[in-house]
């Protein structure tokens, strides 16, 4: 990790300008403010209980993410809680009892009639079924919250590093199945956990050939934890915020500038700070 300076702190206050007075301007809905990780962050802030309903919820939402434009899945939100209620009725609510009745294949379709589905959603509704909300079931069961055991690894490493790696590891006996770093982060996030997501934006645009805040050119997924926990402290903001800053920056259907291909750097308000035109 590069030293973070104030001026690359100061970048994410930009980004998040043009964000808000600008690009996204008439899609508020789009803006931190109302983002369902927010809501999740302030819940567990308030002290509240994470059921295994809400758990498994965060899950189906960090699989939904993955190959698919996040515009598109997130549409028709509940205005209060920021669920999103077509995906929730796809999974029965999360009634497990309801939900574990259905097989993969009725998942897949169901998901893919309502515009969510990729080449991974068969996979992953295998995994969802078949081990992922067993494992939970069984957490519960054992540990009256699925919390309740994930804070052993909390307390023995505050940043959850340690949490992410037993459950996305392949080597880790709490391994989730069909689920990276990235998505692994995103579930804990959907559950209130205040962390990044070090998926492929966030890895690229904190890179040596963007914003050059790490050394690397793609920036190791627990470096970004690093450098976004230090950008969280210098602005005052969630680690999870300034991660959806930067994440907005790059993604379809939100800021659309800092994009892999055909960026838009004529408005990028961080193309003085950008080693891509060099």
């Amino acid at each position: 990790m590069n030293k973070i300076t104030q001026e690359m702190a100061d970048l994410v206050f930009a980004m998040e300008k043009q964000l808000k007075n600008d690009i996204l301007k008439d899609s508020p809905q789009k803006l931190w403010d109302n983002n369902f990780i927010k809501k999740q962050i302030e819940r567990r802030k308030k002290g509240e209980t994470f059921t295994l309903k809400d758990h498994i919820r965060a899950m189906v939402y960090s699989m939904l993410s993955s190959g698919s434009s996040w515009d598109r899945i997130s549409k028709d939100t509940d205005p209060d809680t920021k669920c999103m209620f077509i995906v929730d009725k796809v999974f029965c609510n999360y009634d497990t009892e309801q939900l574990l009745k259905h097989t993969s294949e009725q998942l897949k379709e169901a998901v893919k009639d309502i515009g969510c589905g990729t080449l991974s959603t068969r996979k992953q509704m295998e995994a969802l079924l078949s081990a992922n909300i067993p494992k939970l079931l069984e957490l519960e069961k054992e540990y009256r919250t699925i919390d309740t055991y994930y804070q052993k690894f909390i307390k023995l490493d505050s940043t959850l590093k340690t949490l992410v790696t037993a459950l996305s590891s392949s080597e880790s006996k709490d391994k989730m199945v069909q689920m990276d770093i990235a998505l692994v982060c995103e579930y804990l996030r959907n559950v209130g956990y205040d962390i990044p997501k070090p998926d492929r934006h966030i890895c690229r645009i904190l890179g040596s050939d963007y914003l050059a805040f790490s050394s690397e050119q793609t920036v190791p997924p627990f470096e970004v934890f690093d450098i976004i926990v230090k950008l969280a402290e210098m602005t005052g903001k969630h680690n999870a915020e300034v991660d959806y800053i930067l994440w907005s920056y790059c993604a379809d259907g939100y800021g659309e500038i800092c994009k892999k291909e055909k960026p838009n750097c004529d408005i990028c308000v961080a193309i003085k700070d950008c080693n891509q035109l060099r």
